[in-house]
């Protein structure tokens, strides 16, 4: 089977892989191999500050989504468990709705909503977009986890007289904290990966590193993007290494099979 696979996956590996050595050319000329060898494009990458500035503000917007899509996934799915109501399957699709619908069209939705309560090229805005479209991924981890939870320590807990806060503090927090942590990392990379709402919503002093990055293929190819793609791999290297020790391969090639 390895052996079936391993043209693809070389067909996949071998053009992202190629930009490594083109990130390290002396030249202004983006090639491949590179003719001479050299560190001018980190060098120049680090010496603009917009770069730097892209870099700060799409840590800043993916680290405020992954906070309101943690924290929106995780109750609904303790809430949805606990209710069992009629509707439930209803509810459950509007949450993974994002999921199935195209990018584009959520892009324009949002535009032209933001576009009403001022929320265009901000931070918030931004932040907001990305985080409808990482509470899908943390629902579906968090709820996961809770059907593996026993019921009867959540009844037991509330007979005992805990509130609550009590109940998910002591009983559904250590329940779910692994897939938490595990929907937080896919939210991150997710909304430091998008580009399409992003560019939607970006303004003057709101442009994120995807839109940055896309800007910069359009009308100025240089050595400079090589450079930060190569970066962007590393750290796309980094989660999966950190995903494989956190939560062992199998567990972490499902959820990247789930994102795409």
């Amino acid at each position: 089977m390895l052996l079936l696979a391993l043209p693809g996956l070389l067909f996949l590996l071998v053009p992202i892989l190629a930009v490594v050595p083109m990130s390290f050319t002396a030249g202004q000329v983006v090639e491949f191999p590179p003719e001479q060898w050299g560190l001018a494009a980190y060098r120049e990458l680090f010496a603009d500050p917009r770069w730097g500035q892209a870099i700060v503000f799409s840590l800043k917007v993916s680290g405020v989504a992954v906070v309101l899509s943690v924290v929106a996934a995780g109750f609904a799915a303790i809430g949805l468990s606990r209710l069992h109501m009629r509707g439930e399957a209803l509810v459950t699709a509007v949450i993974l709705a994002p999921l199935a619908m195209p990018v584009v069209v959520l892009a324009l939705g949002t535009f032209q909503f933001f576009i009403q309560v001022q929320l265009n090229g901000t931070l918030a805005g931004i932040a907001l977009a990305h985080a409808v479209l990482g509470v899908p991924y943390v629902f579906l981890t968090v709820r996961a986890a809770l059907s593996k939870l026993d019921m009867a320590l959540v009844r037991s807990a509330m007979s005992l007289g805990a509130g609550t806060l009590a109940v998910l503090r002591w009983v559904y927090l250590p329940a779910i904290l692994p897939a938490l942590l595990s929907g937080a990392l896919l939210v991150f990379v997710v909304s430091f990966d998008e580009v399409v709402v992003s560019l939607f919503l970006s303004g003057p002093g709101a442009v994120t590193l995807p839109v940055k990055l896309l800007t910069e293929v359009q009308f100025n190819l240089s050595p400079t993007i090589m450079a930060v793609s190569t970066l962007l791999l590393a750290v796309v290297v980094f989660a999966l290494v950190l995903g494989i020790v956190m939560f062992g391969v199998h567990r972490t090639v499902y959820r990247i099979a789930i994102k795409e």
